[in-house]
Formats: C-alpha cells, sequence, structure tokens
C-alpha cells in the first residue's frame, strides 16, 4: 500500500505537468520559427543607372546559364534594373527562381507626381521587392525619414517585399552617432500596424561610406551594426532578414556570410560572374 501511495498522482499535479508539456513544446515550435524567418536569405542586384536592354537581357542570359548550371542555391536572388527594363527583365525570367525588383517607388497609387512609379504599377508588371530609402535617394535626391516610411508602408500594404536601406554617413560615424543613426532609422518600423506585422521585410545596412569606395566597413563594425539592427527590428516586427551592402564583392562575402543574411550588390553585380560567386558565398 505504501508503494502505491508514493507513485500516485493528483489530478493537479497531472494538470500542472501537461500545461508544462504544453509549454515547452510551444515554446520549442516558436524558437523553430523565429529560426524559419531569420534563416531567408536573398542576394539582390542593384543595376542603379547602369545597363541599356541589350545589357541587361545579356546579363540574365549568362546568370541563369551560371544558376542553373551548377549547385542549386538554397537563397534567393534578385535583381532590380532600371524602371524602363523590369518588364523586359520580367518576361525573361519566367520560370526562373529570378526575382526581379525596382529601385525606388513613391507613396501614393497615382496622381499629379511627374516622374514618380506608384505601387499599383509596380504590382502591375510583377514586381516581387522595391528598394527603398537607399542611400542616394538620401544623399543626392533629399529623401527624408518621413518619406522614406512612407514609401516603406505603402509598399507593405501593396504586398511589395521592401528592401529598407539603412546606414550612417562617414561624418556620423567618426562621430560616434552610428547606433543613434540607426536606431532613428530602423524606428520607423515601429509605424507597422498589427495586421501587417507577420509580413516580410528586408533590411539593408548599408554604411555609406562604404558605398562605391570600393572599401567595406570591417567584419566587426559589420557585426556590430548587424547586431544592433536585428536587436531594434526585432521590437516591432517578427519576419526579417538583415543584409549588408557596401563595396561588396567575393571575398567580402566570404567573411561576413555567417553574421548577415545576405547582400545588397551594387557595382559588383554588374558582372554576372561576380555577382553568382557573391551569391555562392552567401548561400550557406
Amino acid at each position: 500500500m505504501m508503494v502505491q501511495l508514493k507513485y500516485t498522482i493528483s489530478l493537479d499535479q497531472i494538470t500542472t505537468l501537461a500545461y508544462n508539456i504544453l509549454k515547452f513544446a510551444t515554446l520549442k515550435l516558436q524558437t523553430q520559427f523565429i529560426k524559419t524567418m531569420e534563416a531567408e536569405r536573398y542576394v539582390l542586384a542593384n543595376f542603379k543607372m547602369n545597363k541599356n536592354l541589350f545589357e541587361v537581357k545579356k546579363w540574365a542570359e549568362e546568370f541563369l546559364a551560371l544558376l542553373y548550371k551548377g549547385k542549386k542555391l538554397k537563397l534567393k536572388v534578385g535583381c532590380a534594373p532600371t524602371f524602363i527594363y523590369i518588364k523586359a527583365l520580367k518576361e525573361m525570367v519566367i520560370g526562373t527562381d529570378l526575382l526581379v525588383g525596382a529601385q525606388n517607388m513613391y507613396f501614393e497609387e497615382k496622381g499629379a507626381f511627374t516622374g514618380e512609379v506608384s505601387p499599383n504599377q509596380l504590382k502591375d508588371i510583377s514586381v516581387d521587392f522595391v528598394i527603398i530609402g537607399h542611400s542616394e535617394r538620401r544623399n543626392i535626391f533629399g529623401e527624408n525619414d518621413e518619406l522614406i516610411s512612407k514609401k516603406f508602408l505603402s509598399a507593405l500594404k501593396h504586398n511589395i517585399l521592401p528592401i529598407l536601406c539603412i546606414g550612417e554617413t562617414k561624418e556620423e560615424r567618426e562621430k560616434g552617432k552610428t547606433e543613434e543613426v540607426l536606431i532613428r532609422q530602423i524606428s520607423i518600423l515601429s509605424k507597422v500596424r498589427d495586421e501587417m506585422k507577420d509580413k516580410k521585410v528586408v533590411i539593408a545596412y548599408e554604411p555609406v561610406w562604404a558605398i562605391g569606395t570600393g572599401i567595406p566597413a570591417t567584419k566587426d563594425k559589420i557585426k556590430e551594426a548587424v547586431e544592433l539592427i536585428k536587436t531594434e527590428a526585432s521590437k516591432f516586427i517578427k519576419n526579417f532578414s538583415v543584409l549588408y551592402g557596401g563595396s561588396i564583392d567575393e571575398k567580402v562575402a566570404e567573411e561576413i556570410k555567417d553574421i548577415c543574411d545576405g547582400g545588397l550588390v551594387g557595382t559588383a553585380s554588374l558582372d554576372p560572374h561576380k555577382f553568382y560567386k557573391i551569391a555562392q558565398n552567401f548561400d550557406i
């Protein structure tokens, strides 16, 4: 009898045990879900104001040949040509894994905005992603955080994957303001409405002083910035990836592949062979 009483479990104990098992299982599933979201990787080409139609098509032919000749890449690869070549490139890559994006867009759906392109117009030609707030848009064309915020939210609303670019200038870094600048730029995410918090967002860290200079940031500086971005972004959204952009080449991609979730590639992407090698190096 004493032995039987020793192993008797009350209903309350059973309930508590079941609750703890369910709690553990739920936590494990949440952890796996978060890891799955973080694992989504991208390598995106930004052609900027380069290449004519013939060159864009030639690039696509050569890159796709490389893409399907070797080992299948696990990450997502995309290209953003100038506006007037998006449709032609999109038609060329139908049935392939190459995403096609835009380098910019306006936040309004229509109206008297000469020279601008709306999210509806981008959707009309099946654009997969759009670059928002690139440093050249900020510094050359005077786009501020308020305008970039409106563009970012408009892209989410219209189900276009936003590639939100953030980064400090050389002057800001020298004054020790890198963290302050990144947190301010990331705060755009705080405006994402509850119903859109599960939508995918890609953040591209671009130290402005490294873009187009051939002088990439050091691995330690990139790691420090990416960790800050991930910490801050996780306060507002659930599903995001963090890329690096700033004089990326094959060597840089190899060095930082375990730090970030891919890259936004400028100059080096103009050569399909270099771009493919960068994609390979990020594919882990």
